[in-house]
């Protein structure tokens, strides 16, 4: 079961992707490049938050 900590870390991440879409579309990317920086940021958050998870596992 999720911690609290697990909870908020998880919906931060989450609207820090949210936030970082719209400052791409503000930038004036066209869809593609939006679409491929957005599905790098995605893999990177799930490579961070497996670290976190990982980690945890262990302590």
């Amino acid at each position: 079961m999720p911690s609290f900590f697990d909870r908020v870390l998880e919906k931060e991440l989450k609207d820090a992707l949210i936030r970082f879409e719209g400052e791409l579309r503000r930038a004036g990317l066209d869809e593609e490049h939006v679409k491929n920086r957005i599905r790098g940021a995605r893999q990177f958050v799930n490579f961070l938050y497996g670290r976190y998870i990982g980690k945890r596992a262990r302590d």
